[in-house]
C-alpha cells in the first residue's frame, strides 16, 4: 500500500537501520493486520477490516484504543491522535454490498507520537486504499 513516506519516517525511530514489514490476512477475506518492525521491534500496526456499516472513525479509536477525543477530518471518515488514528471507507451503491472498511493504524515505543504525521499517514493509506476500489459488489 502507497503511504507518504515523510509521514511514516516522522513517526518511526530515526536510529534503526533495519525496517522489516508482515502481512496476515487480507481485507478479501475481511480482515487484515500488517506489522512494522525497526531491528526487530514492532513499531506501528496497521489493521483493516470489513464491518456493518454505522461506525464511526471516532468511535473505533474510542473503543478499541480509549483515545476519549480524537480530532476528525474528512467529514469525520478520519479521526486520528499524536499516536494512532482511524479512517471509514462508506461501501453504498445499488451494486455494492452495503458495509464500511474500517483501518486502524497505531504506534507502539519506540515509534514517535506524531499528530499532524499521524493525520497524513491515515489519508494517504486512506486514499491508496480508495484508489484499489474495496467495495465488494453484490452477489
Amino acid at each position: 500500500m502507497s503511504v507518504p513516506s515523510k509521514a511514516l519516517s516522522q513517526l518511526l525511530p530515526s536510529s534503526g537501520k533495519r525496517l522489516t514489514v508482515e502481512r496476515t490476512g487480507s481485507l478479501d477475506e475481511g480482515s487484515g493486520l500488517c506489522t512494522v518492525k525497526v531491528d526487530g521491534a514492532t513499531v506501528l500496526e496497521v489493521s483493516g477490516e470489513r464491518i456493518d456499516s454505522g461506525d464511526s472513525a471516532r468511535n473505533i479509536l474510542r473503543s478499541r484504543l480509549s483515545i476519549q477525543d480524537p480530532k476528525s477530518a474528512e467529514n469525520n471518515a478520519i479521526a486520528y491522535a499524536d499516536h494512532a488514528a482511524a479512517s471509514l471507507i462508506k461501501c453504498r451503491g445499488t451494486d455494492v454490498e452495503e458495509e464500511d472498511i474500517s483501518t486502524l493504524i497505531k504506534t507502539l515505543k519506540p515509534a514517535h507520537a506524531d499528530e499532524p504525521a499521524m493525520k497524513q499517514l491515515i489519508q494517504g493509506y486512506t486514499n491508496s486504499l480508495k484508489a484499489q476500489s474495496p467495495c465488494k459488489e453484490k452477489s
